[in-house]
């Protein structure tokens, strides 16, 4: 069995022909903060959240009961552990205040004025650090080899910038201070990388591999994901000035990439694809639209470029046959976010029929 989900994956990753996409479940609401009871009481609106609030050993239990959730459902995408993933990390990791705000958590922007970024640094011994390596040491811990450590959502170059400084100062200051925020996106990349590069070498190889958190693929080799939201604020010229060869730079540090994308961002697909570097592109299905049958023409033009396609929301049958009727499945990955278990079942039994017909 372990060895089929494993050649499965690799056939993801080489686009081979498949019957049936790669398939993972995330049961449980759009908010991810919510699906730890460990997590209730930091929750509470308007609480500053302090890393020593957080209580690493008490969320294990979470972990434990979302594992064996999903394991019963069969899916061939592997669970994968991640630090807790409502925490804003990298904002915290750059000294931003945490907030809670009922459903999740934001940050507080950190600098009043944008020369104030010259000043900024990014240090290994941030107490937000320390408890982003306690999660990982001790889910390795817990794993005991039956599932992987990854990832979970971390904030890119353009994101954690904007939370430094509040998102519309950051687009001004793109055009009046372009030299600062190009030195100061780079210095956020290299904390990044620091960040991967530590985490890898602290987790223990799942069946000679890794996974990549949030999503579950499993890859031959270590992995990189990241996700740029503000990007859905640039103009192409724009994104190919600031964005493009930093992210060239960190995705060409690892052999599996994957960025995430809103439809917002759909304005910047063709630049984002110039990234030979960037081997998977997600797509989110979000509240409001668009829906699955109106990006399809996006779904095939990232496949088209050969770069693999992960599919990621609350699908239904009618969606997912969408998909199985208009796109090649080679090289697709469904990551599902149904409301329980029984629903969960239902789509899963689904693909497998439909994939036998």
């Amino acid at each position: 069995m372990e060895s089929a989900r494993i050649e499965a994956h690799k056939n993801f990753w080489n686009h081979t022909k498949a019957q049936l996409p790669l398939v993972s479940f995330r049961l449980g609401s759009y908010f991810i903060a919510t699906h730890y009871r460990a997590a209730e009481k930091l929750l509470a609106k308007g609480t500053r959240i302090t890393p020593g609030m957080i209580d690493v050993d008490s969320f294990m239990e979470d972990y434990e009961r979302r594992y064996n959730e999903v394991s019963r459902l069969g899916q061939n995408g592997f669970w994968t552990a991640e630090p807790y993933t409502g925490i804003p990390w990298m904002e915290a990791f750059w000294g931003c205040e945490i907030v809670a705000n009922g459903e999740s958590f934001m940050s507080r922007p950190l600098v009043n004025e944008v020369q104030d970024l010259e000043k900024l640094r990014f240090s290994m011994e941030n107490p937000w650090v320390s408890k982003y390596f306690e999660f990982i040491k001790k889910l390795n811990d817990l794993s005991q080899g039956r599932f992987p450590v990854g990832a979970p959502i971390m904030r890119g170059q353009g994101d954690t910038a904007g939370a430094l400084m509040g998102q519309t100062e950051f687009i001004y200051a793109l055009y009046e201070e372009p030299d600062l925020i190009k030195k100061t996106l780079r210095k956020i990349v290299d904390s990044f990388l620091d960040i991967y590069g530590e985490m890898h070498r602290l987790n223990k190889p799942f069946h000679g591999g890794s996974s990549m958190g949030f999503y579950h693929i499993w890859t031959q080799d270590e992995n990189l994901w990241f996700q740029d939201d503000i990007s859905a604020l640039l103009s192409p010229a724009l994104y190919r000035e600031f964005f493009l060869e930093n992210e060239r730079y960190f995705c060409g540090k690892y052999q599996y990439t994957l960025m995430h994308l809103h439809p917002a961002s759909f304005h910047l697909l063709d630049d984002i694809l110039c990234n030979e570097n960037l081997k998977a592109v997600e797509i989110n299905k979000d509240v409001g639209g668009p829906s699955i049958k109106q990006m399809l023409p996006q779904f095939r033009r990232v496949l088209e470029k050969k770069r693999r396609l992960v599919i990621w929301g609350d699908l239904i049958e009618d969606e997912i046959l969408s998909v199985f009727d208009n796109l090649p499945l080679e090289g697709v990955f469904f990551h599902i976010v149904p409301p329980d278990f029984k629903s969960a079942e239902r789509i899963l039994s689904f693909l497998n029929s439909t994939a036998h017909v």
